[in-house]
């Protein structure tokens, strides 16, 4: 599977979201996470849906929208080209620095 992991804010509070492709699911998958607590806290899962895992990231871009979370579109660029190539372990860490996209494999 392939995971993309960008670190933001929502509600004043540090988050992770984590978007990727399950290839042995054959579909896409989103969670999202509050980074600032011990437990497992999480804002959305895509287990929360009655499709699990989407064959586009259509769902996941309306939530985001719905919660006012932006990711970098080259992310989601990314994660829709590892569904094309049916893409399995691969993890990328995505940030912005200076107004500028940064992405880390591994």
């Amino acid at each position: 599977m392939s995971r993309h992991y960008f670190n933001t804010e929502y509600q004043g509070n540090a988050i992770t979201v984590l978007i990727g492709y399950d290839r042995p699911l054959g579909g896409f998958f989103m969670v999202i996470e509050n980074a600032s607590q011990e437990e497992d806290l999480y804002i959305y899962s895509n287990l929360y849906e009655q499709v699990t895992h989407p064959k586009s990231l259509e769902p996941y871009k309306s939530k985001l929208d719905q919660l006012g979370i932006f990711v970098p579109v080259e992310m989601l660029l990314e994660v829709e080209a590892d569904g094309a190539a049916l893409m399995g372990n691969k993890d990328v860490h995505h940030s912005i620095e200076n107004g500028t996209h940064r992405r880390i494999v591994g």
